[in-house]
């Protein structure tokens, strides 16, 4: 239609895309610093699309059935690193 003005998506500030990008900085560094399988199995969930169960099981050796238990920990510790808090 002419003449129908259509809002623009806001611009980020520059104090925006840095903050945003020191974000993912300091989370990328954080899931690098956990123990164990931690580190290969969060960049694996978030890789897009996530793989399967399965897929996660092969690529890193161990059982379908804990990788659910370890994402947990593995998160329940990234969160607890984040916040400043110690790894149990």
């Amino acid at each position: 239609m002419h003449g129908v003005c259509t809002p623009l998506s806001p611009v980020p500030s520059a104090e925006d895309v840095y903050l945003a990008e020191h974000r993912r900085r300091v989370v990328r560094e954080t899931v690098a610093a956990l123990p164990g399988r931690c580190p290969q199995l969060i960049a694996a969930l978030a890789e897009d699309p996530p793989p399967t169960y399965r897929e996660l099981s092969e690529r890193l050796g161990m059982p379908r059935g804990s990788i659910g238990p370890t994402r947990s920990r593995c998160l329940a510790c990234l969160r607890l690193l984040l916040h400043g808090e110690r790894y149990p």
